[in-house]
């Protein structure tokens, strides 16, 4: 423990530091403190903790978030904007961190392996304001925020958790049915969402399907699929792994250029848990990617089940470089770049342009005619869930393990 506190010094305190730097706030200024840690929550609390630090104010509301896993970094921001409505005129600090060094596993049972390998530490803070002179620094105003909890089902509650093995020996437990499971969840909040976003000529094209399909008896036309890259400009999603972020891209039917920033996060700084789609946004960011009035998607997914999806709206053009993505600035990473490539065979990758041309197309004779020439490959979307087992399958075969 003693070390653990080293680290979570280190990531939710430099976090906080670089923040107060660039923007300019001040401890007395915060009015809320929410912090956040799945495995590692001590007393006093992490945000405790940082109170005592920086020197926050004693009136100060601070709330310690645990063992919410890596999904709390999105799902939080509900809790941010319940907290704001109730308070005006407040200043509110979000510190979402994971901190490894404490659910380090040195067991010897393999499913329990797989946390070594694919989480590592990382942290982040972000500033929220309901302060009508916060909006000349603000980057994002919150447009949507939705969140789901699949843990009534007995597999989803136990699929992830924390605990000892058989040898008494804690670690993080990943059950094979972990990417299964998630599909669930991400297909239950995708679908949540969707409505909300869904510009005015996809709910006239979804109109239009019903009419051809229940009143014009045209069985063959496809169900309708919204093209997400037309309701969102950027996708921040939940860096956990090759076959999850794969699988979200096939139920999303979204390019490689939309996941690429996930990917890199991937890359470059592994699982990080509840800050995964945080370093997503900063790499956007980093890159000059995000333009005023864009739309940024940010999807995230953890134990429990549990996920949100937050929609966020540029107030202006950002180009500002992170600490973390001072390496890559101005030089966006490429396919070629990863590891290993996104799509493992050509016949692969064909299939996933032509499902995601039929959904672009709309719903016109040309796109029923596509579904048709191409075996009904891009007739159907293939849904969440069998996306993200597919490639989970795909890659436990070699590890035997879930693969995430």
């Amino acid at each position: 423990m003693a070390t653990a506190m080293i680290e979570a010094d280190a990531v939710m305190g430099g976090a906080v530091s670089d923040l107060l730097a660039k923007t300019g706030l001040k401890p007395q200024d915060v009015d809320i403190l929410v912090t956040n840690c799945s495995i590692f929550c001590p007393t006093p609390s992490l945000a405790s903790m940082l109170i005592n630090k920086f020197k926050f104010r004693q009136d100060v509301q601070a709330y310690n978030l645990g063992g919410m896993g890596c999904s709390i970094g999105v799902v939080a921001v509900g809790l941010v904007r319940d907290l704001l409505q109730a308070h005006p005129n407040a200043n509110l600090l979000f510190v979402p961190a994971e901190v490894t060094t404490y659910c380090f596993y040195p067991g010897r049972h393999k499913d329990l392996m797989v946390a070594n390998a694919i989480f590592r530490m990382g942290g982040a803070a972000s500033y929220f304001s309901n302060r009508p002179a916060a909006r000349r620094i603000a980057k994002y105003a919150l447009e949507h925020s939705v969140r789901v909890h699949t843990g009534q089902a007995d597999e989803a509650y136990r699929c992830i958790n924390w605990g000892p093995d058989p040898d008494g020996v804690n670690g993080v437990y990943l059950g094979k049915d972990v990417p299964q499971q998630a599909g669930k969840m991400l297909e239950a909040v995708i679908k949540a969402i969707t409505p909300k976003i869904m510009t005015w000529s996809q709910w006239l094209q979804a109109a239009s399907i019903v009419f051809q399909r229940k009143t014009l008896g045209w069985k063959d036309t496809p169900y309708f699929v919204p093209d997400y890259t037309a309701c969102c400009d950027h996708f921040a999603l939940h860096a956990g792994g090759y076959a999850v972020l794969k699988g979200i891209m096939a139920g999303m039917n979204l390019p490689v250029s939309a996941v690429m920033p996930s990917f890199a996060a991937l890359r470059d700084y592994g699982n990080t848990s509840s800050s995964t789609t945080w370093y997503t946004m900063a790499y956007l960011e980093s890159q000059g990617l995000v333009k005023r009035n864009h739309r940024v998607m940010q999807v995230g997914a953890g134990g429990g089940m549990k996920g949100g999806v937050n929609v966020w709206r540029a107030l202006r053009d950002l180009s500002d470089v992170h600490p973390a993505w001072r390496h890559c600035a101005g030089k966006p990473y490429v396919e070629a770049d990863l590891p290993r490539r996104i799509y493992e065979t050509p016949e692969e990758e064909r299939t996933a342009l032509a499902r995601q041309a039929a959904i672009k197309a709309g719903p016109t004779r040309a796109a029923r005619q596509a579904a048709r020439a191409s075996g009904q490959a891009a007739k159907k979307q293939i849904s969440m869930s069998a996306a993200v087992q597919h490639e989970s399958e795909l890659e436990s075969k070699d590890l035997g393990v879930a693969a995430l």
